[in-house]
């Protein structure tokens, strides 16, 4: 069983990050981009949008610094996020 982990191990330098910590900031960043496209609620958008926000900018820039692939493409899907939230409640 042990010997089945030795062919993912070129799997591991895509990532920076344990994968729980990918679970919970995705299930966060989720959440909050749709608690985002509330058009009723002023306070609680505008702190998802910064929410959403944070959360790909960090991916980003851990993606860039640790030079992960997995990392940046998250936090360009985080930062698309917080644009099209943006543009949501504009229009």
């Amino acid at each position: 069983m042990i010997e089945d982990f030795s062919n993912l191990l070129p799997f591991a330098d895509l990532i920076a990050l344990r994968p729980s910590s990918y679970a919970f900031r995705i299930a966060i960043a989720v959440s909050a981009f749709f608690a985002s496209l509330n058009i009723e609620s002023t306070i609680k958008r505008a702190i998802c949008f910064v929410v959403v926000l944070l959360t790909g900018a960090g991916l980003l820039l851990t993606g860039i610094t640790h030079g992960t692939v997995v990392d940046i493409l998250l936090g360009l899907a985080g930062l698309g996020a917080a644009g099209y939230s943006w543009w949501f409640t504009r229009h």
